[in-house]
Formats: C-alpha cells, structure tokens, sequence
C-alpha cells in the first residue's frame, strides 16, 4: 500500500507539466476516463476521432499519446502509424477492452510503449503510465540539464571571449581586436598614440597610480575626442583608432584634436592633475594587417624624434621611412646570416707601390645570402644593434686562419672595440693561430683612429700590446678623419697607418689633400711606421700615391675582394 502511495505521489508530481492526447470515440468512457487521467495529467486535450486527433496532434505540442484502436475515421493503429512518421519518440499508450493478439502484434512495430486494458486497473494503469512519465521526466531533466550546460558554456565562453579580446584595466577592445578588426576593414586609417614619459609616473607615483592614469585617459578618449571611430587598448602605455576617413587631411585633424584635447584637460587620479600627451603615428589601413601595424610604428618612431604632443602619418615615399625599414629588415637577415653561417672572408689584394707586387691581402667580411654576395654595408651596423659584431670577427678569423694556412703571404683583418674589451677575444686567437699553424707576424690587425679616444682606451691600449707581444702587427685604419688622441695613438705602437678613402678618390685633383697625404706620410716615416693608401682607384691615383711616398696601395685598380687570392 505504502509503494502504490509513493508511486501515486511520484507520478503526480512528474506529471504536472506534460499534455496529453487521450483519444476515445465513446462519449461517456472519455469523460469517465478524462477525470479519472485529469487527477494525475492536468493538461489534457481530448479527441473523439482518429481525424479529430491527427489535427489536434498537429496543432499542439503533446507529450503522451493514449488511443483507443477503433476509431471513426482513422483508426488507432493508422493514427500510431502518422504519429510515428512525425515523431519517432513520442510515448504512445493504447487502451483497449480488445484481447485478439492481432492487436498487439501490429502495434508492436509502431514501438508502442505499453497498454491500457478498459476497465482500468490501477494497479496495472501506475505500472505502464509511471514508467513512461518517468521516462518523459528524465528527457525533460536531461534536456534541462543540457540546456543549462550550454548556458554555462556560453558564459564561459563568453568570458575567456572578453578577457582574450579586451583589456581587463579599461575594458576596451585590445591588439588582438584591433589585429581582427584591421582584416575585415577595406579602409580608412589607424592612428597609433603612445603616452608621452609614462615611464616617469610609474617611478615618480608607482605602478598602481600611473595604471589608474590609464584607465582615466581611456576614459576621456573613448568619450570625448573622435567620433565615428574605434578606439583599442594595445600594449603598455598606448592607445588606438581605426578611424573611418579617407585622406591624410582628416587624419591629421584628428591627430591634432586629441593633442589639443589633451592640452586642455588634464587627468585628475587621487586628486593629483596629471598633464597627459601624445606622441603619435599613423597610416592608412592597408590590405596586409601587419604592414598598417609596423608602418604606424614607423611613423610613431619619427613623431617621437619630435618630441612629445608632435603626430607623422606614413609616407612610402620618404626616404626616412624607407631607410628604417630597411635597417629593420637588415637585422633580420644578419641574424639568418650569422646563424646559417652565411658570413665568408673575402680578400682584397694590397701592392707595394716600390716593388709593384702584391704583399698582403684585405680580409673584408662578405654575407651570402640566397647565392648573392652582400657587402658589409648592409649588415655590419645590425650586427653591431644585435651584438653579434665579435661573433663575425671571429667567424673571418677562423674562416681566413684556415684559408691561409698554407699559403706564404701577410693579411690583415679588421677589429671592433667589443673585439678589444672581450675577456676572450685573446685565447680565442690564440687557440686557432695554433690550430692552423699561422705564424702572427703575418697577420695585421686594422683598428679605427677613434679608438684612442673611446673609454674603454686605456684597456684597449693593454690588449693591444698583448698582441703585439704575441707577434702580431697592428694598423691604424682610416687615418685623418677620426677624431683621435694622438699621445695615447702614439703609444699604442701601429706599425701602419691607413690613409682614409676621403683623401685618395680625388687626390689627383684636389691639390688640398695631396698635402694632407703628405703630412701623413712624413709623420708615419718619423715614426717608423707604413703608409698604406686606400680606394686606389685607377692608374693616376695609383702612381699619385707612390710620388708622395705611401709604401702601400689598395683598391679596385689593385684589385676587387674575392673569395680567393688573386695568384689562384
């Protein structure tokens, strides 16, 4: 008795919430069974024919289908049969005073769920219609349950969105925002701000002050300055707009309302004014996202050389811009250089202007890059930004020590001031002059006249005399046109002097530096010392230079660098 209680109270309760369809074509049964089924379902919608209940089937959403078998019209098996084909799952009960086995085994294939024998039993009638309703029950709760499962993950969703897309200081969009927006924009342009001296208020205030000035600055942007615009939160200090305008004019004009908006409003955090301004950068939104972003940092670079509250819009056409970039993409192509063992010695050929044969030879370092040879122009200087220049050198020391091994003639090679105050940089020498078996006397090395004016001169002028003691020789390169200090050049003991280029390419004509020539010529003579002169350029300078008594030429009229000595 207790579990038919229980059974009663679990269906009513499980049943409150379902409609359905109770099909029955005697007018007094249905009614009879309609308040005998109203106790436990309280939506129920009544038919009293197969027609009138395929159209109530189809007009309303049921739950339970429970139908009589003869029927007017449609009978209940056709009924099932429609039923199905629109809905392979809804629940269906037959009720039936009916025992012929005909009966079940046709509503069998229609995957009848159970059945109702008239008059009803309760005991028989809480077996069928609980485990169906329970079963109704657990769809629904499952369907609930997955429906708050995509709510959950929506939200999640939603909020990894938000913290991936947006910066969590100000709540703007961020980079990777600004990076998709850039994609789908076909127009207008960016303008990229960075806070001027930021770095100020975070030493002067600290960290949690300079980050509430940006949050207040965020503020005053997205509210006061441009309009049709959006503004993004990227990196650090900085801001930006993509702004939907057309010419250089309009943006200009926008650049210079937000300096003058900022010039007028100061940022107010924890009752200390803060002025706020600008450096600024732009450029029109270009079909390469990466190409807007690096271009408005060009320009952002060159407003910055301004001074703060000064804006530049790029211009492919300025050659600043195009020298930048360049640079940029030459740092790039030395590191692969560098890391691809792409630096070779080349050699340059050098003549005794009084036997007219060649001595020695030039080590000059050659990048090959995609079977093209680069001269050193391009990658010595981002070599020198990625401080990778001792790196080169000793790359021409091993390369070139290996190379002239077995050869019988002197080279020289060219030293940095890294290479000089490298703790290294001596065994390192050492190690490999053994190695390939070169005798020093045979190796120059060529160090620039400023480099007795640098501050690491005195301990320069030490490893200097450790190489000489080692046995090698030392050259002083392009002489005259560096400052110098000449008692510390004194001291430091060159056995050469190179006379720079500048002096050499017009020395047949340019009467001025035929007499500085020989100024430095007496002065390496009083000194004991060799002259070499460079950019030797043609036969008159080559026959110039040896008038004025310079002991050695070198240039493309004694010969280009190559990857091979001249004899070879």
């Amino acid at each position: 008795m207790y579990q038919q209680k229980s059974t009663l109270k679990e269906l009513i309760c499980n049943a409150k919430n379902l409609t359905i369809l109770f099909v029955e074509d005697d007018e007094s049964t249905r009614v009879e069974l309609i308040n005998f089924l109203g106790t436990f379902f309280p939506k129920i919608i009544s038919a009293k024919d197969g027609r009138e209940a395929w159209e109530k089937f189809t007009q309303n959403k049921i739950d339970l289908v429970v139908t009589d078998i003869t029927l007017p019209y449609i009978d209940g098996l056709e009924l099932i049969s429609m039923i199905r084909e629109q809905n392979s799952t809804i629940p269906l009960l037959i009720l039936s005073a009916h025992t012929e086995s005909k009966y079940f085994l046709e509503s069998i294939k229609y995957g009848v769920d159970g059945y109702l024998m008239k008059p009803f039993d309760l005991e028989q009638f809480l077996a069928v219609v609980s485990k169906v309703v329970y079963r109704l029950d657990m769809e629904q709760k499952f369907i609930e349950y997955n429906q708050n499962l995509e709510r959950m993950v929506e939200k999640k969703t939603y909020e990894l969105e938000h913290k991936y897309l947006y910066d969590q200081r100000t709540g703007l969009p961020n980079a990777i925002m600004l990076k998709n927006d850039l994609i789908i924009k076909e127009s207008g342009y960016m303008i990229l701000l960075d806070i001027s001296h930021f770095s100020v208020l975070n030493k002067e205030y600290g960290k949690d002050f300079a980050n509430d000035v940006i949050k207040n600055t965020a503020r005053k942007l997205s509210t006061n300055v441009i309009s049709n615009s959006k503004l993004y939160k990227v990196e650090s200090d900085r801001f930006a707009y993509i702004v939907d305008v057309t010419t250089k004019e309009e943006t200009a004009f926008y650049c210079n309302q937000i300096i003058a908006f900022f010039d007028n409003d100061n940022i107010v955090v924890d009752d200390v004014s803060i002025h706020v301004s600008f450096c600024i950068g732009a450029d029109k939104i270009r079909d390469e996202v990466s190409e807007t972003l690096v271009n408005c940092e060009y320009a952002l670079d060159k407003a910055k050389e301004f001074g703060s509250r000064h804006f530049e819009i790029y211009n492919e056409e300025d050659l600043d811009f195009v020298d930048k970039k360049e640079a940029v993409k030459w740092l790039r192509l030395t590191r692969e250089l560098i890391d691809n063992d792409g630096i070779e010695p080349y050699y340059q050929p050098i003549k005794d202007t009084h036997t007219n044969e060649i001595v020695k030879y030039e080590v000059l370092a050659r990048g090959v890059y995609e079977n093209e040879v680069t001269d050193p122009l391009y990658f010595l200087r981002s070599a020198e930004k990625l401080g990778l220049l001792t790196t080169i050198t000793r790359t021409i020391i091993k390369k070139s020590f290996a190379y002239m091994r077995d050869k019988d003639i002197e080279f020289s090679i060219n030293l940095t001031e890294k290479d000089l105050i490298d703790d290294t940089f001596l065994m390192y020498l050492q190690n490999h002059a053994e190695e390939y078996g070169i005798d020093p006397s045979r190796v120059t090395f060529e160090i620039l006249e400023n480099i007795t004016v640098v501050k690491n001169a005195d301990a320069i002028k030490e490893q200097l005399s450790l190489l000489r003691e080692m046995g090698f020789k030392m050259a002083v390169d392009d002489f005259g046109v560096e400052n110098s200090n000449l008692s510390r050049f004194l001291d430091m003991h060159f056995d050469f002097i190179k006379i720079d280029g500048v002096f050499i390419k017009d020395l047949v004509s340019n009467e001025k530096n035929i007499k500085l020539t020989k100024a430095i010529v007496s002065l390496a003579k009083s000194l004991g010392m060799q002259t070499v002169a460079e950019y030797v350029k043609d036969e008159a300078t080559y026959n110039m230079v040896k008038e004025l008594g310079v002991d050695l030429a070198q240039g493309f009229y004694i010969g280009k660098p190559t990857d091979r000595l001249i004899e070879e």
